[in-house]
């Protein structure tokens, strides 16, 4: 008699603990997992700044792209060939200074 009671006693025990146990282990990956709030606000501060760096490199880009179509073949643009110019040969007037930049 005095089994039988011991097992009733470790079942009403065991299972309580065990869901403890579970629930305890989920909560804190839930919080402090690798995908967990504290990595997610992670994630988000990463992405804001990646995202700040594309609108970089896209306005760049597109000021990259409108000089180069201002090279076209058809009609070069005068003002930029004169300056393109001036900067290789570093040419200038009697009454210029020419102070190379330098390259990016």
């Amino acid at each position: 008699m005095r089994i039988r009671r011991l097992g009733r006693n470790f079942s009403f025990i065991v299972l309580p603990a065990i869901c403890c146990a579970v629930s305890l282990y989920f909560g804190y990956n839930f919080f402090f997992g690798g995908r967990g709030l504290l990595a997610w606000r992670q994630t988000q501060d990463q992405l804001s700044v990646a995202k700040h760096d594309l609108a970089a490199v896209r306005s760049r880009r597109e000021a990259l792209a409108h000089r180069i179509s201002l090279l076209d073949g058809k009609a070069i643009d005068p003002d930029l060939l004169e300056e393109v110019a001036r900067g290789m040969l570093l040419q200038t007037r009697p009454d210029e200074v020419a102070v190379p930049r330098e390259k990016r």
